[in-house]
C-alpha cells in the first residue's frame, strides 16, 4: 500500500510542482527533511546506507505512491530517493500540508498510514536478508509486478544484484535456471514474468 485510499491527485495545487530527469537524488539518508513528496510519474528509486557504507536498493515507488513521508515535521530522512527515470512530483512542505490537514482531514491518517508502511517495508527487508537467493530474487520480481502492474519489467542485473545483495553471476544463474523452467524469459535488460504461481512457489522454498 503506498498512500491508502486517499486520492492525492486532488491536492496537487497545494504542492509544488517538480520535474527532475533520470538520476536526480531528491534526498538523503540522514537529511533533515522539511516535507514529503507525491509522486505523480515515474518511478523513484529508494536505497539505504548500511553500517558497513553498503548502499542497498530496498525498494521502487511507482506513480501514484509517497516518498519521504520521515521527513515531515523536520524529521530526517531514513533512505535516500534517487529518480529511476525522468519523474514528475509534487513537493509539500510541513507549512502546506498543515493546510492540507485543514482542508482534508483524511489526510493526515492516509500519510501516517503510509508510513507505517515504509517502516514495515524496511523491518521485512531486513527479515529477509538471510533468505536463500531464489527468495530474494523471486520477492523482488513479484513486488515490482505488483507496484508496476505489468509483467514486463525493465531491468538490469546491476540493480537486481544490489537489491539482492548477491553478486550479479549468481543472480544470472538464477535467472538462467528459471528461464529453462519456463519462470521467466529475459532478453535486452527485460525481464517477462511468465509463469507468477510458481515464481510464488520460489518464496518458500
Amino acid at each position: 500500500m503506498e498512500s491508502t485510499m486517499f486520492d492525492w491527485e486532488r491536492i496537487i495545487d497545494y504542492g509544488k510542482r517538480l520535474s527532475v530527469p533520470k538520476k536526480t537524488t531528491l534526498y538523503h539518508q540522514g537529511e533533515t527533511g522539511r516535507g514529503f513528496y507525491y509522486l505523480y510519474e515515474g518511478e523513484i528509486k529508494i536505497t539505504t546506507l548500511r553500517e558497513d557504507g553498503y548502499e542497498r536498493i530496498i525498494d521502487y515507488v511507482a506513480a501514484g505512491g509517497l516518498l519521504g513521508e520521515q521527513g515531515i515535521s523536520g524529521s530526517s530522512y531514513v533512505t535516500t530517493a534517487q529518480a529511476a527515470v525522468d519523474s514528475t512530483l509534487y513537493y509539500y512542505t510541513d507549512e502546506s500540508f498543515h493546510q492540507i490537514c485543514m482542508d482534508y482531514p483524511d489526510a493526515a491518517q492516509a500519510l501516517s498510514y503510509s508510513l507505517i508502511s515504509k517502516i514495515r517495508l524496511l523491518v521485512e527487508r531486513k527479515s529477509i536478508q538471510e533468505a536463500p537467493i531464489e527468495a530474494l530474487l523471486a520477492h523482488h520480481l513479484l513486488s515490482l509486478h505488483e507496484k508496476r502492474g505489468s509483467c514486463t519489467l525493465h531491468l538490469n542485473q546491476s540493480a537486481i544484484s544490489n537489491y539482492v545483495g548477491k553478486s550479479r553471476v549468481a543472480v544470472w544463474r538464477v535467472l538462467k535456471t528459471w528461464k529453462k523452467e519456463q519462470i521467466v524469459s529475459v532478453h535486452d535488460r527485460v525481464i517477462r514474468l511468465k509463469d507468477l504461481p510458481r515464481l510464488k512457489e520460489k518464496l518458500y522454498q
